[in-house]
Parts: C-alpha cells; sequence; structure tokens
C-alpha cells in the first residue's frame, strides 16, 4: 500500500507574523496563493500519463474537516474523480481555539450543514453534528491528545496495509508531523526535538511492505514552481 501525505495549501493564518497574530483566525480561508497551489496541487496528482516516476494511483481520499484542508481536497477530488472522506482525526494539533487577552477558548468548527452546504460530495461522518466537530471544551488541545489522534491514524494505515491500494490525506504541518513519528514509533517525544517538515501542498511518501512502512520521499514539492513554494 502507498500513503500520501499531503498538507493544505497556504492558509490566512500561514502569512501572520509576530506583529499581527492578532488576526488569527479559527478556521480560516486559503489566500490568493493558497488557491494557486491548490490547483497546481490537482493538476499534478490527475496527470499521471505526464510522470516519469511511479503513477500515484489514488484510489481513497480523506480530508481533515478544517476548512482549509476541505478547500485543498476539491480539485484535487475532480481531478481524481473520487469522493472525499471527511477524517476527524486528521485536524491540525491544538485543534479549533483562539486566544485572547490571555484566555483560550474553543470552537466546534464547521457544522454539518455548513460543510454538506459548500462541499455537497463529500462523506461526513457521524460524529460533525450541527454544533460542528471539535470538542470546544479541550480548548487548545493537549499534545497527549493529538499524539494519541496520530497513533489511531497509524494503526488504521497499518490494519490496511497489505491491501495494494494508494490512499491520499490532506491534513495539516504539525499532525503530518506526529503522524510520521507514530507510523514509525517515534512517540512519545518531545513536540519538536525532531521534525517532519512539510511546505503548504507538499507531498510524502509511505510504502508498506506488509506491515513494515518505509518513508520513500518527503516534503515533494516539484509541483510548484519556486515562486509558488510556502510554509
Amino acid at each position: 500500500m502507498h500513503v500520501y501525505l499531503i498538507r493544505h495549501a497556504q492558509s490566512e493564518n500561514n502569512v501572520l507574523t509576530s506583529d499581527n497574530l492578532h488576526r488569527r483566525k479559527v478556521d480560516p480561508d486559503l489566500t490568493e496563493l493558497g488557491y494557486r497551489q491548490r490547483e497546481a496541487l490537482a493538476e499534478f496528482l490527475g496527470n499521471e500519463a505526464q510522470l516519469a516516476d511511479q503513477p500515484f494511483g489514488i484510489s481513497c481520499l480523506y480530508t481533515s474537516a478544517m476548512y482549509r484542508s476541505l478547500l485543498t481536497t476539491q480539485p484535487v477530488s475532480a481531478a481524481l474523480n473520487l469522493r472525499p472522506n471527511v477524517w476527524l482525526d486528521l485536524h491540525e494539533k491544538g485543534g479549533m481555539f483562539l486566544r485572547r487577552n490571555g484566555r483560550v477558548n474553543g470552537f466546534g468548527g464547521m457544522s454539518r450543514s455548513a460543510i454538506m452546504s459548500q462541499f455537497p460530495d463529500y462523506q461526513i461522518p457521524e460524529g460533525v453534528s450541527e454544533t460542528g466537530w471539535y470538542d470546544a471544551a479541550l480548548g487548545y488541545e493537549p499534545e497527549t491528545h493529538s499524539a494519541f489522534r496520530a497513533i489511531k491514524v497509524a494503526n488504521d494505515l497499518r490494519e490496511r496495509s497489505r491491501s495494494d491500494e494508494s490512499v491520499a490525506l490532506v491534513s495539516h504541518a504539525g499532525f503530518l508531523d506526529t503522524l510520521l513519528k507514530a507510523i514509525f514509533g517515534q512517540l512519545p517525544s518531545q513536540a519538536y526535538s525532531m521534525r517532519y517538515y512539510h511546505n503548504n501542498t507538499a507531498i510524502t511518501r509511505v510504502d508498506y511492505d506488509g506491515t513494515r512502512p518505509a518513508l520513500h520521499y518527503l516534503n515533494r514539492v516539484d509541483h510548484l514552481p519556486p515562486a509558488m513554494r510556502s510554509f
């Protein structure tokens, strides 16, 4: 089985600096560059005949429930003619939160009807309700909780690893770092003792031989010209 781990396109929060962090949004849109990045990603994944190396052959497409990930997945699903599955455990570390005046407030995320309205072809799990999908009572998600999610996803992938399918997961920089550590047995670890780096729309491939994972490549961005690359 091949697993493709893809980071979302550039979001509005990705361009914030220390001077304007107060403008951070709970569930941001993509930037103008982000919309161009997602189109380039979709064209790259959809034009397999142009690839010199092994075609992607993606048969299952999953996405985080965060807006930037849902948006990134949209043209990819069209290019691959696949119906995306929302996988709640793929959301970014920290969850849905804002810090204001020394306090952290949690938010539920997009409601079921909102996702269905804007992304009608997406398969939405029962965990998404009209109050959203994230447990707002958590506030900022603890590090141990995000590690637990990553281990769950890694175990799910290992359980289906004997298949011949190719699976793509659209997620987030922090969670993809933790997920790779879970896949390769590097958890628990200190949060940033080392990091698997992902640019916006970068692709990482993990291959499974039975149940044993191998990192085929990391942070592939050759679908983007240098001027369109961002973190």
